[in-house]
């Protein structure tokens, strides 16, 4: 009798041990689909708000184009970043930096085959930053159609090498970060070059009313730091027209090299950054705009660091 018992105390105990289980299990598993449901609504709430900061970045666009068409400077309206407001759940900011005061890495190549006047202007920018100027040769490998390396570049036999193995693109840069693909672009170089450049479309030109004195630098032959920096007014530049920039240089007695060959005084690549954290969760969007003469559009879209 006593056994008996026994064996049915035991009974009950893995019973009700067996119904803690399942009732934790359903616990969890019913946490996890409310956690899934929130990172979901939230997520697509996010969305929402990338679209709407997006919208008021292409207004701002538009209206700082009425206002003073063919002219862009750091002091502009689309300069001004959109501060935190609160929202259910959360806040959201945002803000637009232009992408035409930095080097066009795809000036270097042209058709296929490497641009003289942008190498040179490339060198000169690689000197002011004071990286070694032979970088040139494989940046421009990486981007030509040929599979001719330079006397100091690489091509797919070097690329084939290294490990992992890859080929050269042979095409234009469509990103800053394939710089990291390069021949001799290592983390440290990366780092200092990546702020300067950019991979707009080839009929993007440089804007000397952002461009920082680095980039200066390499589109005026002997133009030295304290001139480049006061050329672009300590980053707050505003000339209306490519002459009046031309003649501060002529002040100088120096010369814009090549002339006005993609370079101007007007912005036509914009990025807009959405900042937005709902529940603690954060999220970043970025869009990248274009100007032409029919208006802005967006070009891509992308989430997570640029």
């Amino acid at each position: 009798m006593k056994r008996e018992r026994g064996v049915a105390l035991i009974v009950a105990v893995l019973l009700v041990a067996l119904a803690t289980l399942i009732v934790a299990s359903l616990i969890d598993t019913t946490d996890l689909a409310l956690a899934r449901t929130r990172n979901l609504v939230r997520e697509q709430q996010a969305n929402a708000y990338a679209r709407g900061l997006e919208t008021w970045a292409l207004d701002w666009l538009r209206r700082d184009q009425n206002e003073e068409p063919g002219v862009d400077s750091s002091g502009d309206l689309w300069a001004r970043d959109l501060p935190p407001l609160d929202v259910p759940g959360g806040r959201i900011s945002g803000r637009l930096r232009e992408r035409n005061g930095c080097f066009n890495l795809n000036h270097l190549v042209v058709n296929g085959v490497e641009d003289a006047l942008a190498r040179r202007r490339f060198e000169r920018l690689l000197r002011a930053l004071k990286l070694r100027p032979e970088l040139a040769d494989a940046i421009v490998d990486y981007a030509d159609a040929d599979s001719d390396a330079g006397t100091r570049g690489a091509e797919d036999m070097a690329y084939l090498l290294a490990r992992p193995a890859r080929r050269s693109a042979n095409q234009l840069f469509a990103h800053v970060s394939e710089l990291r693909l390069v021949r001799g672009v290592d983390d440290s170089v990366f780092k200092i070059l990546e702020p300067q450049v950019c991979a707009n479309p080839q009929a993007s030109a440089i804007n000397v009313n952002t461009a920082p004195a680095e980039v200066l630098m390499g589109l005026v032959e002997r133009l030295d730091a304290g001139q480049a920096r006061k050329l672009n007014d300590e980053g707050h530049a505003r000339m209306t027209t490519i002459e009046a920039f031309n003649a501060k240089l002529a002040q100088l007695g120096l010369v814009l090299d090549g002339g006005p060959v993609k370079v101007g005084v007007a912005s036509d690549q914009f990025l807009a950054e959405a900042i937005i954290e709902l529940d603690g969760i954060p999220f970043r969007y970025y869009s990248q705009i274009e100007r032409d003469a029919r208006g802005h559009r967006v070009r891509a879209r992308s989430r997570g660091v640029y």
